[in-house]
């Protein structure tokens, strides 16, 4: 091995650990380190490798680094067989450029608090000079997103038994990621740079499919889960179908939400949500379109939400977007669903009075299948357990166990502003 490999939290051990991948082994598995490994370039998996580090090894981010740590060698043709075990990973957000959703060229243009530029931000890989994220630029695979890990084009893919600490955005963005496992995943996030927003846990975005994801833990400020199969610049090579996947226990106090499935016209199927504990203040599970400039209606069929036993919760101070009290189950306008059953949601109230599922009046439903719910109000105001704008085909509803605590408000368990035809 001709680079050193420290381990002491001072020196670089981006050589050393990138020598020991591309060795041709299959299996790297790093010791346990005096203090920490620090890297200040992006960690590169080949084909046919695991990466392996002790549960409670910290691998740091070195300051002004503005990388991920880890991503696949070959992003256009694709690799196949790469897993990721263990490890702190500290993508210190603290000191790398802020996030670059969060500013602004102009003052305030859409009445949101952002930043202005900084003078020593990443230079735009197209435009040669900092610049703010616009969802009209074109799309380039190595603009500044502030993700901490990003794998684009896997087949095979794992990753389990990992602290993802304190990304700028998204701990873990993946496009084009076929047969994958991620199991027991810690999201242990501050407040953000500059502020706790688009701080995803795991975003997939098109032609992800065929998916496990199971036992995630931790609050994270903005969608624990996204699954978006339309996200970011309009002409991204990332847009297509996402379908196939299950995921089992999520485990999260006062997160944003806890998964997004975004669709402007794409396929989102075969998807299986159950087992999901906590409080979230935007929403629990949103079927959103998102981007008013593509008309296309978002696209949803076969989903499945068991096992929910959740509440609504407050926004932090510090968060920076103001964005309305969305209800826990939430279909926004232009989209449709063809199958939707939601079994064994239990809802406990202490924050708002929002509808515990709602759809937009602009939302469609063939068939919505719903049984063995409830709902326990704690606030003085009424609430609704079931509310539809829209138009549902065929609804089932096996009822819900509407309670309501000492000197609180009544449940309403349906409102109908909407249709139902059957």
């Amino acid at each position: 091995m001709k680079n050193t490999l420290y381990g002491d939290g001072i020196h670089d051990d981006t050589a050393a650990i990138q020598e020991m991948l591309d060795s041709g082994s299959t299996l790297v598995a790093l010791p346990v380190p005096e203090k920490h490994y620090l890297i200040s370039k992006t960690l590169v998996l080949p084909s046919k490798v695991e990466l392996r580090l002790d549960r409670w090894t910290t691998i740091r981010l070195a300051p002004k680094s503005n990388c991920p740590m880890l991503t696949n060698s070959d992003t256009q043709n694709g690799n196949t067989r790469i897993c990721i075990r263990g490890g702190i990973w500290d993508f210190n957000n603290k000191e790398q450029a802020p996030n670059p959703q969060m500013l602004t060229g102009t003052d305030n243009p859409d009445q949101v608090k952002r930043m202005p530029i900084p003078e020593d931000y990443p230079i735009d890989p197209l435009y040669g000079r900092p610049s703010c994220l616009e969802r009209t630029m074109p799309w380039h695979p190595d603009r500044y997103w502030g993700s901490g890990i990003f794998f684009l084009n896997v087949d095979q893919f794992e990753m389990s038994d990992m602290v993802l600490k304190d990304p700028v955005t998204y701990a873990g963005k993946f496009a084009r990621l076929t047969n994958f496992t991620m199991n027991h995943i810690t999201f242990d996030f501050n407040e953000g740079n500059p502020s706790p927003n688009n701080m995803d846990g795991l975003h997939f975005d098109g032609f992800c499919r065929n998916g496990k994801i199971s036992d995630l833990k931790g609050a994270c400020y903005d969608d624990l889960l996204a699954f978006n199969a339309e996200d970011g610049m309009s002409d991204s090579p990332c847009f297509g179908p996402i379908e196939n996947i299950e995921v089992d226990g999520i485990f999260s106090d006062r997160c944003h939400s806890a998964a997004r499935l975004l669709s402007c016209g794409s396929m989102i199927r075969n998807i299986t949500i159950r087992n999901v504990h906590g409080t979230f203040y935007r929403y629990c599970v949103g079927f959103t379109h998102f981007f008013p400039e593509r008309k296309a209606r978002g696209r949803f069929d076969h989903i499945v939400l068991e096992n929910f036993f959740i509440g609504k919760d407050l926004p932090l101070e510090s968060d920076w977007n103001k964005c309305p009290d969305f209800p826990l189950i939430w279909g926004e306008g232009n989209g449709s669903i063809g199958s939707l059953r939601i079994t064994g949601l239990h809802r406990v109230e202490e924050h708002t009075p929002v509808p515990a599922v709602e759809f937009g009046a602009d939302f469609e439903i063939g068939q919505l299948t719903m049984s063995d719910c409830s709902c326990e109000n704690h606030l003085p105001e009424k609430l609704v357990f079931l509310k539809n704008d829209g138009k549902i085909g065929k609804l089932s509803f096996d009822g819900c166990r509407c309670v309501s605590a000492p000197g609180a408000g009544e449940v309403e368990a349906f409102v109908c502003n909407g249709s139902v035809g059957e």
